[in-house]
């Protein structure tokens, strides 16, 4: 299950849906989409304005961008197993309220563009990366879901009456 949908990535993105184009329309077929045309066929709108084959092309597209979000959601999961595994699969409601659908964006984005990342994108998204991070460490939460989850180990003190019989003389 993906955490976040493709208009998640369309807001992670700089370049919005133009850059997603970019970075999931390839080879040839490149050249045939664009932002509004991914955007549309994302959106089952009317594509009378289109070629048959630029449609294909930003259909191919479009499973090259879930792709990318089914990954970065299974390596979010690498993060919250270890901490949610009773409550996982994760309700949709709890994804919804927390910051999980833009980490995983922002992460499927900067996978788009494989090993040639721009440098200014890597910091741009290291926060997605520290919030994961945080999350498996339990710094941050998702919310409602912690009360049910054990958290993470801690230093644990607990307080006694003294003894009544004192055994030193003996």
């Amino acid at each position: 299950m993906a955490y976040a949908s493709i208009a998640d990535m369309a807001r992670a993105a700089t370049g919005g849906w133009d850059e997603l184009a970019q970075r999931a329309a390839t080879g040839s077929a490149a050249a045939l989409v664009d932002g509004a045309l991914l955007q549309a066929v994302e959106a089952q709108a009317d594509l009378s304005a289109w070629s048959a084959e630029a449609e294909q092309a930003a259909i191919e597209a479009l499973a090259r961008l879930q792709d990318a979000l089914e990954r970065a959601s299974r390596h979010a999961d690498t993060y919250l197993f270890p901490r949610y595994r009773q409550v996982m699969p994760l309700a949709p409601e709890l994804v919804a309220g927390s910051d999980l659908p833009g980490v995983v964006a922002a992460i499927a984005v900067k996978r788009l563009y494989g090993a040639s990342v721009p440098e200014e994108l890597r910091r741009g998204t290291q926060w997605a990366d520290d919030y994961l991070a945080a999350l498996a460490k339990g710094t941050v939460s998702l919310g409602a879901a912690d009360v049910a989850v054990a958290q993470p180990a801690g230093a644990t003190m607990a307080r006694t009456q003294p003894k009544a019989i004192d055994w030193s003389g003996y």
